[in-house]
């Protein structure tokens, strides 16, 4: 009785399991396949003539940079004279022929400062790159890929100036502060 009882309740559960609509199924896909018979039909009938375009603004100033009049505005209130936004400009633009150091490849921002230690007058720093190797530096030594160079270096930090070019202001330097982590 009992496994007369549980074949009855399977035959159940696979007849429920069959679905009434596997024929339509079927049928739609017969449908499609008889009708893919002969050729596809065409998306696109003809393609449109081309046609050149004249730029009219070639001859105009470049959306990119600010205007002729903004820039030597910028560069007189900030420098003075033409000559000497000239002057300033060459002492400010970064040595292009040195050699690079280990740590100008890396970002400031990646790079921690783990200690400082004074050697007699000497200041050296102990910097660890993103890939883990330690780094002793002092001041001139050059990290980041801005031209940055170590300006001073405190019991708690180091001051790095970076050199970045602005169209609108040439080369101009910024300060950077790595600071000791406790």
């Amino acid at each position: 009785m009992k496994r007369f009882l549980l074949i009855l309740l399977c035959a159940a559960g696979l007849a429920g399991c069959s679905d009434p609509q596997l024929e339509q199924l079927d049928q739609t896909l017969e449908e499609i396949r008889r009708s893919t018979e002969g050729p596809a039909a065409s998306v696109v009938s003809t393609l449109p003539v081309y046609q050149s375009l004249d730029y009219r603004y070639g001859d105009m100033r470049s959306p990119f940079l600010a205007p002729q009049g903004v820039r030597e505005a910028g560069h007189e209130g900030a420098y003075g004279d033409e000559a000497t936004v000239e002057q300033t400009m060459s002492a400010l633009t970064p040595d292009q022929q040195r050699s690079p150091e280990p740590l100008e490849r890396f970002e400031l921002q990646t790079l921690r400062l783990v200690g400082t230690l004074r050697m007699g007058e000497q200041q050296a720093a102990l910097i660890e790159s993103p890939e883990g190797d330690i780094v002793s530096v002092r001041k001139g030594n050059y990290l980041g890929p801005h031209h940055g160079f170590i300006d001073r270096i405190g019991s708690q930090d180091i001051i790095v100036v970076e050199r970045v070019f602005s169209p609108q202001q040439g080369w101009q330097e910024r300060q950077v502060t790595l600071t000791l982590e406790e």
